[in-house]
């Protein structure tokens, strides 16, 4: 079965919260990203990289990849 990931956007939106990145330009700072490319990922109209997907976990102390990706068959997607 062929897989992919997704974000969560729930799980991104309280980590977001709790450290305080309320706009696109602070998390994209945290994670050493353009504004413009965070925007696009998070609005789906960009595939994440795998750097992309490894930043924005760094981004928040103690977040695991779990906690913002899950897993899901590409029909689910």
């Amino acid at each position: 079965m062929k897989c992919t990931i997704r974000l969560r956007r729930d799980q991104l939106d309280k980590y977001r919260r709790i450290a305080g990145l309320t706009t696109e330009q602070r998390l994209a700072d945290k994670m050493g990203h353009h504004q413009g490319t965070v925007n696009k990922v998070l609005n789906g109209y960009q595939t994440p990289s795998k750097e992309f997907i490894a930043s924005l976990v760094a981004a928040f102390d103690g977040a695991a990849f779990d906690d913002l990706w899950e897993i899901v068959p590409l029909e689910a997607a």
